[in-house]
Order: C-alpha cells, then structure tokens, then sequence
C-alpha cells in the first residue's frame, strides 16, 4: 500500500515545482506559466509556499536527459536533501515513461521525497 505523508505546514516543508514543456507541434498540455498557476493556487489553498521551481522547456518527457530535472533529482538525493515534496502539474510532466517515472518515484520515496500532481489523484 502507498505511504500517505500529509504535507506539513509552511516554514516545515521543502516544497518545489517541477514544470516541463514539450516542444512538438501536437503540444496540448498547459504552458508552464499555466502550470506555475495552478501549481502556485494548490500551494497557497493547502497553506505552502514553493521555494524553488525547475523548469524544462521545450523538452520531451519521453527521457530523462533534462537539465533541470536531472539537476532537482541530484538535490532530492543529496545528503543535505533540501526537498520533502515536488509539485507538478500533471505527472505526465514528471515523466511521459511509465518504467522511468516508477524509478524516480521510487528512487525519491528512498529519500522520504514526495511527488503531489494538482490535477490529478
């Protein structure tokens, strides 16, 4: 069964925004200033505050090679481990691979790391 971590209070959480945009012609999911909105209202409905947001654009989710994700992995997995949950818009953002977005998952869930979509159970 999935552990449930509620999400503590502003000043306890380490909470950052992951937000990626493809750049194919068939492009139908939000701009990342449409995710940083919605990430941004599901923060201040719920009482936290994004401290950091990563952002690839341009970038297909179908890899891992993505600068600013590699980058907030790295982070999640380092010893000081400055995040406790990453918010993103869908999970499809996260990563379009299914095989890939359950290594990360689990790899973050290691590192008592959460990933939370606001749209999406």
């Amino acid at each position: 069964m999935p552990r449930k971590k509620k999400l503590q209070e502003v000043g306890g959480l380490r909470l950052v925004a992951y937000y990626r945009y493809s750049n194919g012609g068939q492009q139908t999911e939000q701009s990342i200033e449409g995710q940083r909105r919605d990430c941004e209202a599901y923060a201040k409905a719920h009482g936290y505050k994004i401290v950091h947001e990563y952002i690839d654009r341009h970038i297909s989710g179908k890899s891992d090679s993505r600068p600013a994700f590699q980058q907030m992995i790295a982070l999640a997995k380092s010893k000081e481990h400055p995040i406790d949950t990453i918010i993103v818009w869908k999970f499809s953002r996260f990563a379009r691979n299914q095989e890939e977005s359950i290594v990360y998952k689990s790899l973050l869930k290691k590192n008592n790391v959460d990933v939370v979509s606001v749209s999406e159970p």
